[in-house]
């Protein structure tokens, strides 16, 4: 782990798209940059994307709502929620759900562990 205090801006860092023309995402503080045992990301989903979205099985991930909104149905157990600025949601490493992104697209900050390169 670092021993130092570090920053980092969306700006400055590599724009990776994770599914083109859908999502995208800013790996904004790594392991590999900075030491940290977690990595920070800032994620914009495209609008009306719908998706199919499985836990890998390695990483416990926590998403904060920015901007924008998408529909979520659990397919473990049918709950559906709307996940909108302000809401945190908790996945942890195996788990399965379907979102429907809203007419604004969405934002989130991410946050998991092990960190992701």
């Amino acid at each position: 782990m670092g021993d130092r205090i570090m920053w980092a801006r969306h700006e400055d860092t590599e724009r990776i798209w994770l599914h083109e023309n859908k999502e995208y995402s800013y790996r904004l503080i790594t392991e590999a940059k900075h030491g940290a045992p977690l990595s920070f990301h800032l994620t914009t989903y495209l609008p009306f994307v719908d998706t199919l979205v499985e836990g890998d099985g390695e990483h416990d991930t926590v998403l904060f709502c920015l901007h924008g909104w998408a529909h979520h149905r659990d397919l473990s157990d049918g709950r559906e929620w709307e996940f909108r600025p302000g809401h945190t949601m908790y996945l942890p490493r195996n788990y399965r759900y379907q979102r429907t992104v809203g007419s604004a697209g969405m934002t989130v900050a991410v946050a998991c562990t092990p960190p992701r390169p």
